[in-house]
């Protein structure tokens, strides 16, 4: 995870709160303290009847302590703050993420017990939960205990491990506190206090995925003059211009300025969210999670040759409705809005890709490749995409899908299933660790380019 902590950190989401208590009197919630009391008070109300002042003094010096109790639970979740940070609030699958409780008790009256319920939503395994339960029961309860005397500060740690991909909502948080005795417990709760954890799709590297380009190389990416990177030695050829004149009196020898190169080349991936053609047949989760992988791994390596990279996907929610269409960019910033995005969909879609891409002025530009990734091809974006490939864009279709890859005209069909399924399968055995770096087959990869449409997986 190192070559990416510098775009998965992020800006603490969850600061100190003060919870919004649920019983901020000192109501029992305890059927044994109600009882307790009605005994002290048989008790006292039996002494003095009997004339007996031992009984009497028990039994109203333990009613004082009783009620003393009462008091202390009301006053036990006054002026608490709770800090929650994360190690990383962008991780990938297999990833530890440290959970960082930090619990100030600002009063005098010291806090005998509390405990916090933090709900962690199945996707994140608690360190020592068992995956399958957690994931059965769609999530478990990430419990901490302790006690703090007055004025003090604790700071508790917890690990989660983050299993799939997926964006991850917490904040449903709950506080139990009391009395010494436990006789009156006392219950608040963090209100409005949401975080988020996002959990990226694994990146494979696909050295030998070539992109093609509008124009020879050397025409689209030139050197930038706003974009220095060095010098290097003198080569026959090299403009005047670009002799640097200080290190060349300095060293007595020639040298000349290095530039970046500019990016005139754009990439736009079309993520296709639905798996099956009948939407009642479900959703096929190896599809889904193969093509987020896929997608996240062409956007590395298009973002690695230069390119600029956007992304439209048809699985995201409206209410995240900005990362469903991604205009392209370059850069580690790029890259994880991009992750991001990939990180949110769903395998529902209620809208067609290029509905989508129609829908975003910038979405696709003039001459951009563009590279559709998914198992299923809904005729209105394929013929979309093929009036954009008549207008000059160059198309690939990057099947993900169970069934043999499909025929189109025009488009050139690469067959991702070897790679990007059966790392999937790799990942399922090893219990969502992350799979070991090979290099990809893709110079080996069957490559289609026909001269009929296929009615397979048309949905």
């Amino acid at each position: 995870m190192g070559m990416h902590s510098v775009w998965m950190t992020r800006g603490l989401e969850a600061r100190y709160r003060r919870p919004a208590l649920t019983s901020s009197r000192g109501t029992a919630l305890n059927t044994a303290g109600e009882l307790f009391v009605i005994l002290l008070i048989i008790a006292v109300i039996v002494g003095a009847v009997a004339h007996e002042p031992l009984i009497t003094a028990v039994g109203a010096l333990a009613f004082v302590v009783s009620m003393a109790s009462r008091i202390w639970a009301a006053l036990s979740l006054k002026e608490i703050t709770i800090d929650r940070e994360a190690s990383v609030y962008h991780a990938f699958q297999g990833d530890e993420i440290e959970i960082t409780f930090t619990i100030e008790n600002d009063k005098p009256l010291p806090i005998p017990w509390l405990e916090i319920n933090e709900y962690v939503p199945r996707g994140l395994l608690i360190e020592g939960k068992k995956a399958v339960e957690q994931a059965y029961l769609g999530g478990a309860e990430l419990t901490v205990s302790t006690s703090l005397g007055r004025y003090e500060r604790v700071k508790i740690k917890r690990k989660l491990i983050a299993l799939s991909r997926g964006y991850y909502k917490l904040g449903k948080t709950h506080l139990r506190s009391g009395d010494l005795f436990g006789l009156y417990p006392s219950e608040g709760s963090l209100e409005h206090t949401p975080w988020s954890i996002y959990v990226y799709p694994t990146i494979k590297p696909i050295p030998g995925f070539s992109l093609p380009a509008r124009r020879p190389i050397g025409d689209s990416l030139s050197d930038d003059p706003s974009r220095p990177a060095g010098v290097r030695e003198y080569r026959p050829g090299d403009p005047m211009k670009n002799i640097d004149w200080k290190t060349t009196a300095r060293r007595s020898e020639m040298y000349v300025r290095q530039f970046d190169p500019s990016v005139s080349e754009h990439t736009v991936i079309f993520v296709e969210a639905i798996t099956s053609a009948v939407p009642w047949e479900g959703y096929r989760s190896d599809v889904l999670e193969g093509s987020m992988i896929a997608a996240a791994s062409v956007a590395k390596h298009s973002l690695d040759l230069g390119y600029k990279v956007g992304l439209v996907s048809n699985g995201v929610t409206s209410s995240s409705g900005s990362h469903a269409v991604v205009p392209p960019g370059s850069g580690t910033a790029q890259l994880t809005i991009l992750l991001e995005s990939l990180a949110m969909v769903h395998p529902i879609a209620i809208r067609t890709l290029d509905e989508l891409a129609r829908s975003r002025r910038g979405a696709v530009p003039a001459g951009a490749t563009l590279i559709h990734i998914g198992g299923i091809y809904h005729p209105r974006t394929m013929q979309y995409l093929t009036g954009l490939s008549r207008t000059g864009h160059p198309v690939i279709i990057l099947h993900i899908g169970r069934e043999a890859p499909p025929e189109f005209t025009e488009f050139e069909v690469r067959d991702g299933r070897g790679l990007f399924l059966e790392s999937l399968e790799r990942l399922r055995e090893t219990e969502f660790s992350r799979p070991a770096s090979s290099d990809s087959g893709w110079d080996g990869m069957p490559t289609t380019k026909l001269g009929s449409v296929s009615s397979r997986g048309g949905g």
